[in-house]
């Protein structure tokens, strides 16, 4: 049996015959999962205590909370607070509610009307229920608790003033009280999947509670955490994993939920006060994209130079043709070259330059496809270059290239210029002089 549930029990004889549509329960239902309780049973009785009363003691002994809707109306044929007092004060009797008696006179008066002794009914609940309050009716609604704990909400049946009152009076307590399902994603760059298993340990065991996993994709790998309890315990206990993975993973971890790579390298660059200039060669103007699909990104981008054939290389950064005679296009050199003269024809503080050989032909031994040279110039500082082997067909290698050489400077601005990136070789960066 779950505690955690929430049941829907409408009244009324022209539901159950399918005189009108129980819009009510629909609506409830929807709204239900809008606050992370999804109902787990809907039911439908006619206007007679006997059934009512049944219905609510079976669904309050097997749920978190039960909202009913109607039968509260004036007539002698509303008889849902009737099955309520049977249900949570049985061999009580009811009390008046002054505020609600309150209410009926100045929601009359208000209308120049006369109020009818019938409407007085309105005003009576169960001793140990309160009141909720029904600006926009004369039906109050009543919240009592079961004797197994159950919250339950006995609200009007006008649409217009059930759905106002649940908003304002049920969801808040439902929402607190609720099973809930909450998740967490914390986005990596520079270690493989199984490398952050490995740092991860206990924290990724099946059984655990938290949850967490790890997903991939081009060199990105997001570790998930989902918690699932009340809302406050399950909250609690996503806030202490997600630390947990943090104290683990460190400064690999970039960012969390919807934040990209490029978004939180253009804040730490906005942060510091510093601009980029792109020269991109193998990735052909990707890692501009990237970058330029942030939001506010003139602030930090200069703009870009796409030199794919090494005439451009020359003419538009003043790579030496000797220098690419020597190398090759996809090198060290080159790839420093190509930053030192992005710097040279543009005001930006830092330059990252790519070259390689994304495919499918272009390899050789020495140089196979998904060989990258990544090379990041700092004004006033220094030039360092490193050499990737990127796995996978042309369009991930340009990819991978381009979120690479975002890790990279990123790296820069966190103080650790040289660390080691996932895919790279085992040579050492290069670092020269600017």
């Amino acid at each position: 049996m779950s505690m955690r549930r929430v049941a829907i029990l409408s009244i009324g004889d022209e539901l159950v015959l399918g005189q009108i549509d129980d819009s009510n329960a629909r609506w409830l239902a929807q709204h239900l999962q809008t606050i992370g309780c999804a109902p787990s049973e809907r039911r439908t009785v006619t206007d007679d205590i006997t059934q009512i009363a049944r219905a609510m003691r079976e669904l309050a002994a097997t749920h978190l909370a039960l909202i009913v809707t109607g039968g509260l109306g004036p007539t002698r044929d509303d008889l849902t607070r009737d099955a309520l007092l049977e249900v949570v004060d049985q061999g009580g009797a009811f009390v008046q509610d002054a505020d609600a008696i309150a209410h009926l006179h100045a929601w009359f008066e208000g209308r120049g009307r006369v109020m009818p002794t019938t409407n007085l009914r309105q005003a009576l609940r169960p001793a140990s229920a309160r009141m909720l309050a029904n600006p926009l009716g004369t039906a109050p609604g009543i919240a009592a608790t079961s004797a197994s704990g159950c919250m339950i909400f006995c609200l009007p049946g006008p649409p217009s003033e059930m759905r106002p009152m649940f908003d304002a009076c049920v969801a808040p307590l439902i929402r607190d009280h609720a099973h809930v399902v909450l998740t967490a994603a914390l986005h990596t760059v520079g270690l493989g999947e199984s490398s952050i298993g490995e740092r991860l340990g206990s924290l990724m065991a099946r059984d655990r509670e938290p949850s967490v996993g790890t997903t991939a994709s081009d060199g990105i790998v997001s570790v998930r955490v989902r918690s699932s309890g009340l809302e406050a315990d399950a909250r609690a206990a996503l806030e202490s994993t997600i630390n947990a993975v943090r104290e683990q993973l460190g400064d690999i971890i970039f960012g969390r939920e919807d934040e990209t790579l490029a978004a939180v390298v253009g804040a730490m660059l906005h942060a510091k006060q510093l601009t980029l200039v792109t020269a991109e060669s193998c990735t052909g103007g990707l890692i501009g994209s990237m970058i330029t699909d942030v939001a506010g990104s003139s602030a930090f981008y200069c703009g870009g130079f796409i030199t794919y054939e090494n005439a451009r290389k020359t003419a538009d950064l003043g790579v030496a043709v000797e220098l690419l005679e020597l190398h090759g296009a996809v090198s060290h050199e080159v790839a420093m070259s190509m930053a030192r003269g992005a710097l040279r024809v543009c005001t930006a503080d830092i330059a990252i330059a790519t070259t390689g050989i994304a495919g499918p032909s272009g390899g050789s031994v020495a140089k196979p496809v998904g060989t990258v040279y990544i090379a990041i110039a700092l004004r006033g500082s220094s030039v360092i270059s490193r050499r990737f082997a990127i796995p996978g067909d042309r369009a991930t290698v340009r990819r991978r290239s381009a979120l690479l050489a975002l890790a990279s400077v990123r790296t820069v601005l966190l103080g650790a210029p040289t660390k080691i990136l996932l895919w790279g070789e085992a040579e050492a960066p290069r670092v020269e002089a600017l």
